[in-house]
């Protein structure tokens, strides 16, 4: 290649240009080829980031649910209830036997619930109501109102979140069954043994010296307890084929309790 001109020095840049032409143009490729490869292999590794730490979860185990209950149970302040006594019933009078007492109970003796009985085949309705420290019951016969001691009433209910949370501490040879659906929500199931003394808080007329099956459908997501099966001879004219149910629902719902005499 020949590059003349009658000034040197013009000449000479020529000449140097033509020289390290192919290296100026090839730079932004070797900038781009640079770039690429960065954006490949990312940062320097430094030191890892720490990650999270999933926190323990308890394991689930019989005495947990229970714990979890009384906790709970020693918070109700209200529920609508029922205490079912499927074979059996408790004996008020001679030939008179409750078989269903359901009603609302406000924490902590405030309650009103309807006795259901059979005598000689014969329905029979009793109404109770116990606010403001004093205790009403309708008259078996007339239907009328009248104040009544508290000592008549057959079910002992003033308290009974707490009577009720004391059962879960006094359950023997407990455990976690495994989880029941009972319509859309879950519980857990506890079975175990019990002494009928222990019952006679709930239900006065409990006999003594009993140990007698019993099972608590707690509900897995708020651990209230729902449901109580007890089987076997709570009272004394039960037989072994005796089942009695305690039920709980509205559970810390509003609860309004009128004086059936104004």
């Amino acid at each position: 290649m020949t590059i003349t001109s009658d000034n040197p020095n013009v000449d000479y840049y020529r000449m140097t240009f033509m020289i390290f032409r192919p290296i100026i143009f090839k730079w932004p490729l070797v900038i781009l080829v640079i770039a690429a490869h960065v954006g490949c292999t990312g940062p320097p590794q430094g030191t890892p980031e720490p990650t999270a730490t999933a926190t323990p979860q308890p394991i689930v185990t019989s005495r947990l649910i229970l714990d979890n209950a009384y906790n709970k149970l020693s918070t109700l302040r209200s529920a609508s209830f029922s205490i079912e006594h499927v074979e059996g019933g408790i004996e008020v009078f001679p030939g008179v036997i409750i078989t269903r007492t359901h009603g609302l109970v406000r924490m902590p003796d405030e309650y009103q619930f309807t006795i259901e009985a059979e005598a000689s085949g014969t329905y029979l309705e009793i109404s109770v109501v116990n606010v403001s420290g004093h205790t009403y019951m309708t008259n078996l016969f007339t239907g009328q109102w009248q104040e009544v001691s508290t000592e008549v009433v057959p079910v002992k209910l003033a308290n009974l979140g707490a009577k009720l949370g004391d059962l879960t501490k006094v359950l023997r040879d407990h455990q976690w069954e495994g989880t029941e659906m009972v319509g859309s929500e879950g519980f857990y199931l506890i079975s175990g043994k019990i002494k009928s003394d222990d019952l006679v808080s709930v239900v006065s007329s409990s006999q003594l010296g009993s140990t007698l099956d019993i099972k608590l459908w707690i509900s897995e997501k708020h651990y209230l307890l729902k449901q109580i099966k007890i089987n076997g001879p709570l009272l004394l004219t039960d037989t072994d084929a005796a089942v009695h149910r305690i039920s709980l629902s509205d559970i810390n719902e509003p609860a309004e309790i009128p004086n059936p005499i104004p």
